[in-house]
């Protein structure tokens, strides 16, 4: 018993490090993606100074002064003009190389996998916008999958905790078991002799051996059945053995091609865990305000001009991939370091919009039902 230890523990070694690989291949792949983009975009669009180049910079300066050179008493057309010639005005007159640094790079390139994208930075050249197409053509793919194999995890995690939380002995036992109480208060007691009892029915024609007489029953015919019936189930048994025992046992040299094996199986079932989720959604609700509500008294830290209100609005708006932009960070390379925060929270917000699209469908096949009733139940008049 004791020698059963050490190749014990180093299974569940091997059997964690394959159900974790996968899920480190995906996180690599996505910084490493993430980085290479960044280092491209730098170069490229912090190469060029579009704002010193283009003329039409000149040309609106040129415009603005000649509308202010007026008198205090500015007329109402005046002010129509200005308000139009701003709406004129291109970021990238103002932007200078430095703001296509590496950490900024990196922040537009999370960005994009996100699908975020605020607004405020994007690329100018044409050579840039080439590539972003090309990007994100197979950055956010990749980013998608992380965010289901993150999925996998949160689900589990979630569903285990709900699970023991409610066998907690001080907590009250929910709807649906006070109405199985109730039921079965109402329902009178069953005699025993009424009692269901469970029948197995056998056909002779499954089982091996000769088949029984059409004489009565003898007092040993049940104990014949059942030994028949086990011999089958041997049999069977013997007939079927494991894939990899075959595979050992008849070429060694297969056995080292197992870990493959687990892996892919491992890959097959990413997304699992989050089709199978079943929580209730205040919970969920919960979960994601306490979740934001976090960040949002964190971020104020060295982002002075947001309170709470306004940086739990932003944080909302990024994990939702809505990406106004009406908010632009003072320091956005603080925020890079809550990439994990936002894979995560993403994945939390996707799991609460799926559980509203099951409700909202599980609603709607009530309606149908409902209406379809309704119809068949009116009489027809001929």
């Amino acid at each position: 018993m004791e020698a059963a230890g050490p190749p014990q523990a180093r299974r569940c070694c091997r059997e964690a490090l394959e159900k974790l690989f996968p899920r480190l291949c995906f996180l690599c792949s996505l910084v490493t993606y993430a980085l290479v983009g960044a280092a491209l975009f730098s170069v490229i669009e912090g190469s060029q100074d579009l704002g010193a180049e283009d003329g039409g910079l000149e040309e609106f300066l040129e415009k603005l002064c000649g509308i202010l050179k007026c008198n205090r008493t500015v007329e109402e057309g005046r002010k129509q003009d200005l308000r139009k010639l701003l709406q004129e005005v291109k970021p990238h007159w103002f932007s200078k190389s430095a703001d296509w640094t590496f950490l900024s790079s990196l922040f537009f390139c999370c960005t994009v996998l996100s699908t975020v994208g605020y607004g405020h930075i994007y690329p100018s050249t044409r050579l840039g916008k080439y590539l972003f197409m090309l990007y994100a053509l197979f950055g956010i793919p990749l980013m998608f999958l992380v965010l289901t194999d993150t999925g996998d995890i949160l689900a589990t995690i979630l569903s285990t905790s709900y699970n023991r939380f409610r066998k907690l002995p001080f907590l009250p036992p929910p709807l649906g078991t006070w109405c199985s109480r109730l039921l079965c208060r109402r329902r009178p007691e069953a005699k025993p002799e009424d009692k269901a009892v469970p029948r197995i029915s056998i056909s002779a024609q499954e089982l091996p051996g000769p088949r029984p007489g059409g004489g009565p029953s003898a007092p040993g015919a049940n104990m014949e059945l059942f030994e028949r019936l086990l011999a089958q189930e041997k049999q069977n048994t013997l007939q079927l053995p494991p894939v990899a025992m075959e595979r050992s046992t008849s070429c060694p040299e297969l056995a080292s091609g197992r870990p493959s094996y687990s892996i892919i199986s491992n890959l097959d079932e990413v997304g699992r865990q989050v089709e199978t989720f079943d929580i209730p959604l205040p919970i969920i609700v919960l979960v994601i305000f306490v979740y934001i509500s976090c960040a949002a008294a964190i971020l104020p830290i060295w982002e002075k001009q947001l309170d709470f209100e306004n940086a739990f609005y932003f944080c909302f708006v990024t994990l939702t991939t809505i990406g106004f932009g009406d908010t632009v960070l003072e320091h956005p390379h603080f925020f890079l370091f809550f990439s994990i925060y936002i894979i995560i929270g993403m994945e939390i917000v996707c799991i609460a919009f799926r559980l509203v699209q099951n409700r909202l469908i599980h609603i709607y096949k009530h309606l149908l039902l409902f209406f379809t009733k309704g119809k068949f139940k009116c009489p027809v008049k001929e």
